[in-house]
């Protein structure tokens, strides 16, 4: 008895403890957590500071807090004439790459419905379709949606500007579905394409459109009652959607809608308040305001923890996010390019967070260069909670040492793999690259910063890593990073050899322009060959002028849908040129000219274009 007492005593004491500890947890955590109307005031004067700095047109927010909806504003003007306010209930914003946290969703919910399995083949599938895909001989929809079934992709053609030139999606991935580029389960090569196809993957399924099975699994069941994967917008619909802007020279300037072909990773058209929504559910586990499930607790893990990396020690990725660190926790987050939006998705589940913005100017002023609205939404996330969060000490990521293995072979120029191979747009690859140098067989420099071998092709400088990838024959054919695949340029596709030849090509054409010109100017006899000459000569540089032209005007906003601004260039505007150069050859050595005059001008001319017409085709200037 008296035992008993003293346990029950001891036990009374235990519980008031704890409970002393919980409530000084929970005022502790209370303190961590901003009230939402401190959020809210953050919100209106980040966003009113970037408009009246003119970053685009407008903007909808909404803020996700402890599972609660607690902010949804329209900020500035939905139309070109700045008539109509952007409204977070009405206005309808594309919001592109946002689109695969939508596929995700209804893929998981698929599941969940038994229509398809996560981990089963699809080839069964795509043959139902008579779509056949080269590449890996098994692909799952966990594969495709976790983007680690090593697909290449391509930004041209994504989109057609008239209707009449938008094709089915299965008649567009037969025709132009990218090779599989490394081998599947090695990576995390995000591919828009991958992600189209998982869409396909999903309809033939179900036997029915991607947007209404997204309609019948997760938009109605969340009351997303404004969301749509449809490439044709209602007549209804477009009333309500935002006028697009793209950045010109100076200015923000108005784009017309085009049609997506591949919708599923860049064609989701929706309102602030469902996207709140999406973003609640996904927060609470898959179920919405009316607690009608879309999916269950074990699926939506799917969405929010790392499926797919470059390597173990890297950030990766879910069903639907980017894995992002910041201020020692993990953000999820998720960016939507498409021609005149821009939007971003981000949540940050150990505190209850989600923040969407979209605004209706596009994301990037060049192929690099982030445009001011492109700074707003991919910033806001990070910057609210590293302003009204207090920083967690991130863990310390310890440096290892191991031996070397012989194997210093890591130097050269590696480009972004994600850039189409075989299309103009090449030329990106240009002014997307990274540089190693080989230090030692345990060092390494990676554009000029040391990384130390702590595995095998696996580099470290503090918490960043770097990783390579070999081939059959052993050789490095890939350089890897969180979330970025570089592909290993070729000896002719390095900076050094392009800046040699375009040397000797302008050095070439210039002396052969300058010397055919002196011979006109002469009189002497061999004028036709003169004339020929100098058109080639002329066309030659005016060719290399406008190839640098372009490179230094490339836009990606423009290329997703019309291709880059002259490219490919008219063929009849410089055929002539092509054809003028082996007959000013020929005129040179066997025609009646100036002695070793003409002749050793247009055999200059004849080598300026021989050297020029490898350059040209190696970044598919010829196409």
């Amino acid at each position: 008895m008296t035992f008993g007492g003293e346990g029950r005593a001891w036990r009374r004491c235990v519980a008031a403890l704890a409970a002393g500890i919980a409530m000084l947890a929970a005022t502790a955590h209370a303190q961590e957590v901003p009230a939402a109307a401190a959020v809210v005031a953050w919100a209106d004067q980040y966003v009113a500071k970037r408009l009246a700095d003119g970053a685009a047109p407008g903007v909808v927010v909404a803020v996700v807090l402890g599972g609660q909806i607690v902010h949804l504003k329209g900020y500035g003007f939905a139309d070109d004439a700045r008539t109509k306010p952007m409204d977070p209930a009405q206005t309808l914003m594309r919001l592109g790459g946002l689109s695969q946290v939508a596929v995700a969703a209804t893929g998981v919910a698929a599941a969940d419905a038994g229509i398809l399995r996560l981990t089963l083949d699809l080839h069964p599938l795509w043959a139902r379709a008579n779509l056949t895909i080269d590449g890996p001989t098994t692909v799952t929809m966990q594969d495709l949606l976790s983007h680690r079934a090593g697909f290449g992709d391509r930004i041209l053609g994504q989109v057609a500007a008239e209707e009449a030139d938008w094709e089915p999606l299965r008649d567009y991935l037969a025709r132009a579905m990218p090779p599989q580029i490394l081998p599947d389960g090695t990576t995390a090569f995000p591919s828009a394409h991958g992600l189209a196809l998982a869409g396909l993957s999903l309809e033939v399924a179900a036997n029915e459109s991607l947007d209404r099975l997204a309609q019948r699994l997760v938009f109605t069941p969340l009351a997303m009652d404004s969301t749509t994967f449809a490439p044709q917008l209602s007549a209804a619909s477009r009333a309500r959607l935002a006028t697009g802007h793209h950045w010109g020279l100076e200015s923000l300037e108005p784009v017309p809608y085009d049609f997506a072909r591949t919708y599923p990773a860049v064609g989701l058209v929706a309102n602030a308040t469902d996207a709140a929504r999406l973003m609640r559910a996904i927060l609470v586990g898959g179920t919405g305001a009316n607690d009608a499930r879309a999916w269950g607790p074990e699926s939506n893990r799917d969405l929010i923890t790392r499926k797919s990396t470059n390597d173990p020690s890297m950030a990766g990725r879910s069903f639907a996010f980017v894995e992002t660190p910041l201020g020692g926790r993990t953000v999820w987050k998720i960016d939507g390019v498409v021609r005149g939006f821009a939007a971003s998705m981000a949540l940050a589940p150990d505190i209850g967070l989600g923040l969407f913005i979209a605004a209706n100017a596009g994301m990037y002023r060049g192929p690099e260069s982030l445009s001011p609205a492109g700074q707003m939404v991919q910033e806001m996330s990070t910057d609210l909670i590293a302003a009204l969060w207090p920083a967690v000490p991130p863990a310390v990521v310890p440096v290892r040492n191991i031996a070397p293995d012989d194997r210093a072979d890591y130097a050269g120029t590696f480009r972004d793999a994600a850039i189409d191979p075989d299309t103009p747009l090449k030329v990106l690859r240009l002014r997307s690259s990274v540089r190693v140098e080989n230090q030692s067989d345990v060092r390494i420099l990676v554009d000029g910063e040391s990384f130390q071998k702590v595995g095998l092709d696996l580099f470290q400088d503090g918490p960043r890593f770097v990783r390579f990838v070999r081939d059959a024959d052993g050789s490095v054919t890939h350089l890897l990073r969180a979330n970025e695949v570089f592909a290993r340029s070729s000896l002719f596709e390095k900076d050094p050899m392009q800046r040699a030849f375009m040397s000797f090509t302008v050095l070439m054409f210039g002396v052969g322009a300058l010397v055919s010109l002196a011979g006109l100017v002469r009189r002497g006899r061999g004028a036709r060959a003169n004339i020929i000459g100098l058109l080639s000569a002329g066309g030659g540089l005016a060719l290399i002028a406008w190839f640098a032209w372009q490179i230094a005007n490339l836009s990606l906003g423009a290329a997703y849908v019309h291709g880059i601004p002259g490219l490919p260039y008219p063929l009849w505007a410089w055929l002539p040129a092509l054809l003028l150069a082996p007959l000013a050859f020929l005129y040179a050595l066997f025609g009646i000219g100036i002695p070793n005059f003409n002749r050793y001008a247009l055999i200059g001319i004849a080598l300026g274009w021989a050297a020029f017409y490898p350059v040209l085709s190696t970044w598919n200037l010829l196409a």
